[in-house]
């Protein structure tokens, strides 16, 4: 097979608050909080102080780096030229106008175009349209066992459905995130200054939460573990190739099998490695001597999802939520390990209304955690629950999805309450001097950790 010059490009549209590809099941989320002074500086905040592009991309390159083909990584057009032999693009909903933009411009060069990743894979056909080839299903496990995909790439956009079924991620080569770093270093501000990195343990998800959740569209619902030798092999390498102290878990859940959350820790534990990192989990999960073993392994920071107080709410979106004293109590088995919980909130779901947000959030104030997060209710185009609402979407285009905005004509609230909500929500929390004081002591000590591996 020849090998190709491609040129993978992950661009973004420009605007004050961050955007990231990866997250909400890499369609991706824009912390567009449209609230007031504060939430907006807020947003300003994450703009400047967390970036990595979608590890499904670095994965993808590396596959292709695999195959022989020389890749480089770039967030701008300005390196597009006619040099190379194929053009890679990153998709995401909260930047679609903006790449379908970039494919106008890529066809200037009379080269083929391939769009991929899990929202081109749900909705392809703005890329197509455009011009595009789109990659349908996972793309680094279906250019690994379709290794000749790339070479049969033509200029004639169409969708490309791979033959064989997903590869196990554990015969994967590595994601290049030596070539990523060259163009543009990944940080994390809520794991403190230096590099970050996100990184697999598993893919998959199989809660019920599908119903609206974005991560099993590509991932699926069965669960696929990465060795866990490799897992810290992986590590210890970026560790010292790339000086990286802090990494991020991606998985929809990490720890939906205790015994193998236990066995990763032991390892990371066994060979001395003194890094910090963070995860998405359940509370559920959640007991002390599983709070205390991965504090030892150096996680510092987790993602919880709560949504919601509202039963109603609860049942119509299928979503499993601990009872509410199992949260109280796992939240302070996590704090109490010097374990910060960031608790995730979503406003406008099914049966919301000003009433019962109000009772949300002044939940939420009542927790003791660490970081607050609430969101709006978005229902995304491939899951079941938007055939519920896609008569009602009144956004004009994709990149309003940013999962601060509400998309569709609620039954009970409006743009405004949204705004009202948002500011609210977030200014009572982090106006609090207690609470940003207890930011900065747990920033103070992953520091401390990174530095000398201590605490």
């Amino acid at each position: 097979m020849q090998k190709l010059k491609i040129l993978f490009l992950d661009i973004y549209k420009k605007e004050g608050f961050r955007i990231n590809k990866d997250v909400n099941g890499a369609f991706g989320t824009g912390n567009n909080y449209i609230g007031g002074f504060f939430t907006k500086l807020l947003a300003r905040y994450q703009k400047e102080s967390i970036f990595w592009p979608p590890i499904y991309f670095a994965s993808t390159m590396g596959v292709a780096e695999k195959l022989g083909n020389n890749c480089k990584y770039s967030t701008t057009l300005k390196d597009a030229n006619d040099d190379f032999d194929l053009f890679i693009l990153s998709s995401s909903i909260v930047a679609c106008e903006t790449e379908l933009k970039a494919i106008e411009y890529l066809k200037n060069f009379d080269l083929p175009i391939l769009v991929i990743g899990p929202f081109a894979s749900t909705c392809p056909e703005k890329y197509i349209q455009q011009g595009a080839n789109v990659l349908i299903g996972e793309p680094d496990t279906a250019l690994f066992t379709n290794s000749k995909i790339l070479n049969q790439l033509t200029t004639s956009s169409q969708l490309i459905y791979p033959s064989n079924k997903q590869a196990k991620i554990v015969n994967l080569p590595m994601p290049s995130w030596e070539n990523i770093f060259e163009h543009k270093k990944c940080v994390m501000g809520f794991l403190g200054s230096g590099y970050s990195l996100p990184i697999y343990a598993s893919r998959g998800c199989p809660y019920s939460c599908f119903n609206y959740c974005t991560y099993p569209l590509q991932q699926g619902r069965n669960l696929r573990n990465e060795s866990i030798n490799r897992l810290v092999d992986q590590i210890e390498f970026y560790i010292k190739k790339l000086k990286v102290k802090s990494f991020l878990f991606r998985d929809p859940v990490f720890t939906i099998n205790r015994k193998r959350v236990i066995d990763i820790c032991n390892e990371i534990i066994a060979r001395k490695i003194k890094i910090v990192w963070g995860a998405e989990l359940h509370l559920k999960d959640i007991d002390t001597e599983l709070a205390r073993i991965m504090a030892k392994a150096g996680l510092r920071i987790v993602f919880v999802g709560i949504e919601s107080i509202n039963p109603e709410s609860i049942k119509k979106t299928k979503r499993q939520n601990a009872p509410i004293d199992k949260q109280l109590r796992s939240i302070k088995i996590l704090e109490k390990n010097g374990i910060s919980v960031k608790a995730m909130f979503i406003f406008g779901f099914p049966g919301d209304n000003l009433n019962n947000a109000l009772k949300t959030i002044n939940y939420a104030l009542s927790l003791p955690i660490t970081y607050l997060q609430f969101s709006v209710f978005t229902p995304y185009p491939g899951t079941p629950i938007f055939s519920e609402y896609k008569d009602k979407i009144t956004a004009k285009n994709f990149e309003e999805y940013t999962q601060w905005d509400l998309v569709f004509n609620h039954e009970n609230l409006t743009t405004m309450d949204i705004k009202y909500l948002l500011n609210k929500s977030y200014k009572s929390f982090y106006s609090s001097i207690f609470r940003l004081t207890r930011i900065f002591y747990r920033l103070a000590k992953i520091e401390l950790r990174k530095r000398f591996g201590i605490f």
